[in-house]
């Protein structure tokens, strides 16, 4: 008779799924998008966005199939994470989800049901369903660390945004404020944020409407294929 190792049916009984940390700017602050769960466990909560994998599915494919279903929009930066095993972390068995974090635009959303959707600030989570607040923070160490050290995270801005934007976008990720001068300086050495000559509409301040900047998106690619690195810190 088999033992359980001999039997290849005991290594099939486990499940895949993918779980995904959107992230926003909404309001100035750092975001993620929540989803209410619609049958148990935990029905009814909000967690993050997630999809049971089946044998066929191209794990890539079905995460990015969720984002468009899920931000109504196709203009969105992934990378995976990490696996997360816990053999606990699911009540009903088995569950293996492979993290991914994802960096959309607010603007450019558009939700599927507004009522079965939440964005909310990172920082001041609640306590999320299975691990999720663990896949949440590790997503948000990744994110830190790209943006610590590189010129990056462009899909939380509109096509079109002013260095303030920008700034604040670093500034929201990073936690602290950065110098303005030092800042500007740094980014603008790289010669792929390039002034479009249009001016941030509309504009109730005094004094002269910001400058609107854009990405130079076909250099920046080519050249990090080359092996450019953008430092900014």
């Amino acid at each position: 008779m088999n033992t359980q190792e001999d039997d290849l049916r005991y290594y099939f009984r486990s499940a895949f799924s993918a779980t995904v940390v959107i992230f926003a700017l909404v309001d100035g602050k750092l975001n993620i998008l929540l989803q209410r769960r619609d049958k148990e466990p935990y029905k009814g909560k909000f967690g993050l966005p997630a999809c049971m994998l089946y044998p066929n599915d191209v794990i890539e494919d079905r995460v990015e199939d969720l984002l468009r279903q899920t931000t109504g929009t196709a203009r969105f930066y992934k990378k995976q994470i990490r696996a997360f095993t816990d053999t606990t972390r699911h009540p009903l068995g088995r569950v293996i989800s492979i993290g991914f974090y994802s960096m959309v635009n607010y603007g450019e959303c558009v939700l599927a049901d507004n009522a079965e959707f939440v964005w909310m600030e990172y920082r001041t989570l609640p306590t999320l369903p299975f691990d999720h607040n663990d896949i949440s923070e590790a997503a948000h160490r990744r994110l830190l660390a790209k943006l610590s050290t590189q010129l990056a995270g462009f899909e939380l801005l509109p096509e079109l945004f002013t260095l303030k934007q920008l700034q604040e976008m670093y500034e929201s990720v990073l936690g602290h404020s950065l110098d303005k001068r030092n800042f500007r300086r740094k980014v603008l050495r790289h010669d792929v944020v390039q002034e479009t000559g249009q001016h941030l509409q509309p504009w109730h301040e005094s004094g002269k409407a910001p400058m609107l900047y854009r990405l130079d998106r076909e250099t920046y690619d080519r050249n990090r294929s080359l092996g450019k690195v953008y430092d900014l810190f």
